[in-house]
């Protein structure tokens, strides 16, 4: 089997283990176009991102809705100013 197809197999999708294991494809991801969970690259960037979804474990999954309540959060981080 193709390396690509055993990481699809193995990896814990829309998660950040999911993508420590491998998947960092944004079309790629069995995630991908899904209207409820992360793909595993969003998944990781969303975790590095905003402090309540850092506390979460790896191998949990990051829904949209979790992401869109990181945003609101008042620890999320402000844009940069314009200069």
């Amino acid at each position: 089997m193709s390396k690509t197809l055993d990481i699809l197999e193995a990896a814990l999708h829309g998660t950040t283990a999911g993508y420590l294991a491998g998947c960092r494809s944004k079309g790629g991801c069995p995630n991908h176009g899904n209207r409820q969970l992360l793909t595993c690259t969003e998944a990781a960037r969303a975790r590095r991102h905003y402090f309540s979804l850092a506390s979460l474990e790896e191998t949990e999954p990051i829904t949209r809705q979790m992401l869109r309540d990181a945003k609101n959060s008042p620890f999320a981080p402000k844009e940069a100013a314009d200069v």
